[in-house]
């Protein structure tokens, strides 16, 4: 799978806005998707969507998929040769990646276990999905085990 950075606000605000509900919190305006393709890591997955990555620290690498509905049977391929792009391109001062997931959606869980990551954390109660209250799964791979 090719993956390539891309500066393609348009594009990557479509995939982006098609799925904004599912990725989101009870409420969440639209406007609230700022798409910033100059701070931020967008990473073109050709037809399957984009992969945002974002520093959360100096040390540190946020990813979060944005993986076409049509395309999810190729979700591990996606996040493998993310994994890897980003292995072999990120600034050496990145040591880890992390992402996060709710647990309102535990084939996610899976999902982000099956490409490598451990689970290291959890923030009770702290998202907001249909009317409810759900933890935080916090997961983390180090760049060296990538």
């Amino acid at each position: 799978m090719m993956v390539s950075r891309s500066h393609d606000h348009k594009d990557i605000k479509r995939v982006v806005m098609s799925m904004l509900s599912d990725v989101t919190e009870d409420d969440t305006a639209p406007e609230c998707a700022n798409i910033d393709v100059d701070t931020d890591c967008w990473l073109s997955l050709g037809e399957c969507g984009y992969m945002h990555v974002s520093a959360y620290n100096r040390t540190t690498l946020d990813i979060h998929p944005y993986i076409i509905k049509e395309q999810r049977n190729k979700s591990i391929e996606c996040g493998k040769a993310t994994l890897k792009w980003v292995a072999e391109n990120a600034p050496s001062m990145y040591k880890k990646i992390i992402s996060q997931v709710p647990s309102i959606y535990p084939h996610i869980k899976r999902y982000t276990k099956r490409l490598g990551f451990e689970h290291e954390g959890t923030y009770k109660k702290c998202f907001t999905k249909n009317g409810q209250l759900y933890d935080l799964w916090l997961f983390g791979i180090e760049r060296k085990d990538i």
